[in-house]
């Protein structure tokens, strides 16, 4: 199985956003925005803070690293799904929010995950089948 990984981070001015940063970013990680996306300013102390925005496409493996080194938990809340996830073009994928509690940034994971299948296309059945697989393993 590989993940479709669309990854934010935004931090408070002081805090490093190299902490928060995914594993490997320029190898297997691609930065889509900075810190002129940045949208917390009307936070306390949040003024000058930085914003972050990767994409990636990750085996089993990198993904398991990855939601450990950042913390991440998988939410039972539905999304409205992707834009512009990594394997897919720009168009609109199913997705999974993924966030983690840090008193220091605000993360965010979405994740949809690709299984290995023969079977074309796919409904919502199957979508929901993957969907109750991912939060099984991730939920917090």
């Amino acid at each position: 199985m590989q993940f479709s990984v669309i990854y934010s981070v935004d931090v408070p001015e002081g805090v490093s956003v190299r902490e928060y940063a995914p594993p490997q970013v320029g190898r297997l990680w691609t930065k889509t925005e900075g810190d002129d996306q940045f949208e917390y300013g009307y936070l306390d102390g949040w003024e000058n803070g930085k914003h972050r925005k990767w994409v990636a496409l990750l085996t089993r493996k990198q993904f398991d690293a990855f939601v450990y080194k950042v913390g991440l938990y998988a939410e039972s809340t539905e999304t409205m799904g992707s834009l512009g996830a990594p394997g897919f073009g720009f168009g609109r994928s199913p997705a999974i929010s993924f966030d983690a509690d840090h008193e220091d940034a605000i993360v965010n994971a979405y994740v949809t995950p690709l299984p290995r299948t023969t079977k074309e296309g796919g409904d919502e059945r199957d979508w929901q089948r993957v969907r109750r697989a991912v939060l099984s393993a991730y939920a917090a």
